[in-house]
């Protein structure tokens, strides 16, 4: 179970359908899948049509078929696994919840102080979240999912034609991948939206302080010292050997579980909150190093954290190698 399931249930928003399997979901949230379903943030959609068998073990997978009782009324699902015959498959493994994008983005506008309602620009992928005053200018606010080659085009011609417009993504990957398709500054998610006591919490600072370094506020955008410069390069190098680390503690585990159980399992990756309390920074701090431009480093190690293969080959950080 992740120590923090809102930037997993914002990675999912770039899968299509984004939704979880009970396993993957019991496995993965834990106890704050009843959270997110009560905040309204995943809803339980229909149930899986394929199930593996798990009598035999041998990875097949079959199309459910739904039978309903005739004496009792009930329904039940069954799997034609050519090992076992036909397995009935309990219901609950076949849930499935998806998460609730509208839902989603009206909790984000709640805690930013975005005037809605959401609505689509681009169906499936891209909303019009609504207005908020930021840097003093009234702003456009627009949410963006699940960016392809199928769908940038669409995407990029609606956002070229607002180019003042702020972009939020789902996740900090899903900023690199939307690159400079348009001059609108893209913001993750994950980088301002945590989970308060009650509800979303959105990180309003951070947000004007990347609309001051974009030059975007009424202030003239002030030219980066060059002690500022080493003092990211400082904090990125920070970053880069706490990943380092964990990379190769996430190897060991992998290893560790794979002798035990015959699986390997992947060591979740630190959250950006976690990794500013590993390295006394503040999780803007973390953010803005995973998008300066010269921490390919960083960003290389963050993204290898979720690639179990990546991990077992993992050696350790190359001796010599410097930050960029």
């Amino acid at each position: 179970m992740v120590s923090d399931p809102l930037p997993l249930m914002l990675q999912r928003l770039d899968d299509e359908p984004p939704v979880f399997f009970a396993e993957e979901a019991h496995k993965h949230l834990g106890p704050a899948l009843e959270r997110l379903v009560g905040l309204g943030l995943l809803r339980e959609t229909t149930p899986a049509t394929s199930a593996p068998c798990w009598d035999c073990g041998r990875g097949y997978v079959g199309r459910v078929e739904f039978v309903t009782s005739s004496r009792t009324g009930r329904r039940h699902a069954y799997i034609p696994c050519p090992e076992c015959g036909a397995v009935e498959v309990p219901l609950d493994r076949l849930k499935r919840w998806a998460v609730d994008v509208p839902a989603l983005l009206a909790a984000v506008s709640d805690a930013a102080g975005v005037r809605g309602p959401p609505a689509e620009a681009v169906t499936g992928h891209l909303w019009r979240v609504g207005k908020a005053t930021w840097g003093q200018r009234p702003r456009e606010v627009y949410f963006a999912r699940h960016v392809y080659e199928d769908s940038r085009p669409a995407l990029t011609a609606e956002m070229s034609r607002r180019p003042k417009a702020l972009l939020f993504l789902p996740t900090e990957a899903s900023v690199r991948r939307w690159g400079s398709a348009t001059t609108n500054l893209a913001i993750a998610l994950e980088s301002v939206v945590t989970f308060g006591p009650a509800a979303l919490s959105f990180d309003m600072a951070y947000v004007e302080s990347r609309l001051t370094d974009s030059g975007l506020t009424d202030g003239v955008k002030a030219k980066r010292p060059p002690r500022k410069r080493a003092e990211r390069a400082g904090k990125i190098e920070a970053l880069v050997r706490e990943m380092a680390e964990h990379l190769l503690a996430a190897r060991d585990y992998a290893y560790a579980t794979k002798e035990r159980t015959g699986t390997p399992e992947l060591l979740p990756r630190p959250s950006q909150k976690d990794l500013a309390k590993r390295t006394g920074l503040t999780k803007a701090d973390v953010s803005r190093c995973l998008a300066d431009e010269s921490a390919r480093e960083l960003r290389l190690y963050w993204e290898t954290a979720l690639d179990l293969d990546q991990i077992m080959r993992w050696k350790g950080r190359p001796r010599g190698q410097k930050t960029g």
